[in-house]
């Protein structure tokens, strides 16, 4: 049976990290709840140089269309403790927020929790709070069907599972991406190819911008509308998930498409 005294630290221990945690959660939820997507990126830029044990980073920041973006952020708290400095803890917080040039249009903190399923342990994000102005994101799925002439399917927000290379691992193999985009090149499928150009995520649109170019070397045309939506695309702000060998990186999206000359 664990003795007092031990059960005494333990209980201190989890308060303690307990509080640090919440501390954390409510400074990250209160920058949300002004809903003034500036005022939160100052914050979010500054957030880790605050305190030690504090590591924020966007996991992805990008342009949906010329007046919104999308963004996951980041914050990983680390809390020694107090008794054993070789032991810690770490809470991981995920923001999911899309926004206009200055107002928040959508949030979601959540914070990573850790399940047994079966004999595995699982990670899921546990919801904090969100919020969501239904005339905002009325705009952003206008913005959006006005430049690529197609609905914003939600399901390709906030994702960056996709990896845009050629060569990848030490076997130096196509990514999935790749390897689907040579299909539908080699068929000829210039459809295909468009849908991913109006997909919201960007490794699918960077794949698809790619995939047209070699289309238009073997003769096929493009249309106006089409080139603008390339355009676009090809001048978005945000990086994308990228592998050159064993290296997986994160890559500028202007960088990675200023070769492709329409």
């Amino acid at each position: 049976m664990m003795n007092r005294k031990y059960l005494a630290i333990l209980l201190t221990v989890l308060l303690w990290t307990g509080n640090v945690r919440a501390q954390i959660q409510d400074d990250v939820l209160a920058a949300l709840e002004s809903r003034n997507f500036t005022a939160f990126k100052e914050f979010s830029d500054s957030l880790s140089n605050r305190e030690k044990g504090i590591r924020s980073y966007w996991e992805l920041l990008r342009d949906l269309t010329p007046d919104f973006r999308e963004g996951v952020f980041i914050v990983e708290k680390t809390v020694p403790d107090e008794h054993n400095p070789n032991i810690s803890s770490t809470s991981l917080f995920k923001v999911k927020i899309l926004a206009g040039k200055t107002q928040i249009v959508f949030y979601e903190l959540s914070e990573q929790k850790y399940r047994k399923v079966a004999d595995q342990w699982e990670s899921v994000d546990e919801t904090i709070a969100g919020f969501e102005d239904t005339l905002l994101i009325e705009e952003l799925n206008y913005s959006f069907r006005a430049l690529f002439r197609a609905d914003l399917d939600e399901k390709d927000l906030f994702s960056n599972e996709l990896v845009y290379g050629e060569h990848c691992g030490f076997a130096g193999t196509y990514p999935e991406g790749r390897y689907e985009i040579m299909q539908f090149v080699k068929s000829g499928n210039k459809e295909e190819l468009l849908k991913w150009l109006r997909s919201a995520n960007s490794e699918k649109q960077v794949y698809a911008v790619d995939g047209l170019y070699q289309l238009c070397k073997k003769g096929a045309k493009l249309t106006e509308e089409e080139l603008r939506m390339i355009a676009f695309v090809m001048h978005k702000n945000g990086r994308i998930q990228v592998c050159h060998g064993c290296i997986h990186s994160k890559d500028d999206i202007k960088v990675i498409l200023a070769k492709f000359n329409f």
